[in-house]
């Protein structure tokens, strides 16, 4: 495996998705992401933004913010390594609903859509496992969402 794939695979390793996929799924995911740096303060996407790719933080921490209805930006959470931003976008194409921040000097792995659309002809049981991962963290999501609105509806 060439170096630069290698590196990919063990940041891939890095992820609390590595545990999900064997080390020959690892290497043929890595063939399909690229490695981009941001640095802290700057913007990795906008809400709004029609990218579709979702991204793994190797180093560093990212602050995902929204804009309100009066336009001021309002932050969301702060998200660390080894865990993943950008899967609404990457799902249903749809634009951002949401800005992702560098908070420090981050390293990412970025997954496209088009990359991954190309991994699953080939290695379906891969983007099985890549969708899988998505709807288990999307559905904690939710839940831990309801759970605050239930908080905000009980206050008189």
């Amino acid at each position: 495996m060439p170096r630069s794939l290698q590196t990919i695979a063990n940041m891939f390793d890095q992820t609390r998705w590595a545990k999900d996929f064997s080390p020959h799924e690892v290497n043929t995911l890595a063939k399909y992401m690229s490695i981009h740096t941001a640095q802290q303060g700057t913007y990795i996407f906008k809400q709004g933004d029609k990218q579709n790719y979702m991204a793994f933080i190797i180093a560093g921490e990212v602050d995902i913010k929204k804009e309100s209805v009066d336009d001021t930006e309002r932050f969301i959470a702060t998200l660390p390594a080894k865990t993943h931003f950008g899967e609404m976008a990457f799902v249903d194409t749809e634009p951002r609903s949401a800005s992702a921040m560098a908070k420090t000097q981050v390293t990412l792995l970025l997954l496209s859509r088009d990359n991954f659309e190309a991994a699953c002809e080939k290695h379906p049981n891969i983007g099985l496992k890549v969708f899988r991962n998505i709807a288990k963290n999307l559905s904690q999501r939710l839940r831990s969402t309801t759970g605050k609105l239930m908080c905000l509806a009980d206050i008189p």
